[in-house]
């Protein structure tokens, strides 16, 4: 099983309804945008962090690991056994505040795509084991995966959507699955 990550654009109203009905609302349903990182997000994380000091590495993580949640309410009480396939890190929603929102966009841009793109190493990326160990490589074709341009763009994706939940004032939900 792969590791992947979305996060979701939602508006301050939809927060609060999600907030005052998590059980009874559909994320994608209120969600404005959502972006998927297949795999890549702790390359990323990786790269972004490089020569950064703690507080800026804290709020790097934050951005794909966010501490705000919302909790939904399972009922284990009335289960008589516990499901195999009981999740429960689906009792919470994860979610970056609007202030967060901010501070993420302002350190994003600071750091364009050609800067990305030059701290991209995949020796690096292997040597540390960063998820999914052992596949970084210097380039492949053009629709190949795990490779310095790839992953490049998948930081202008990021940029991009920061800008745009930043410029709406939006809270961004992050979702591992």
């Amino acid at each position: 099983m792969s590791q992947s990550i979305t996060l979701y654009r939602i508006s301050p109203q939809h927060f609060e309804m999600l907030k005052a009905d998590p059980e009874g609302t559909g994320i994608l349903n209120i969600s404005k945008e959502h972006i998927v990182f297949p795999q890549t997000f702790e390359a990323i994380r990786f790269i972004l962090s490089k020569e950064q000091d703690e507080e800026t590495e804290s709020l790097i993580k934050q951005i794909f690991y966010p501490e705000a949640y919302i909790e939904r309410k399972v009922d284990i009480a009335g289960m008589e056994m516990l499901s195999d396939d009981l999740d429960l890190d689906d009792t919470a929603i994860y979610y970056n505040h609007v202030d967060d929102v901010a501070d993420m966009d302002a350190f994003l841009q600071t750091i364009s795509v050609e800067q990305f793109h030059k701290r991209y190493d995949p020796q690096e990326l292997n040597k540390n084991n960063i998820y999914p160990s052992k596949v970084w490589t210097e380039e492949g074709a053009p629709d190949r995966a795990f490779t310095r341009s790839h992953l490049a763009g998948e930081f202008a994706d990021l940029k991009s959507f920061m800008a745009a939940a930043k410029l709406d004032g939006d809270y961004v939900l992050s979702y591992v699955w």
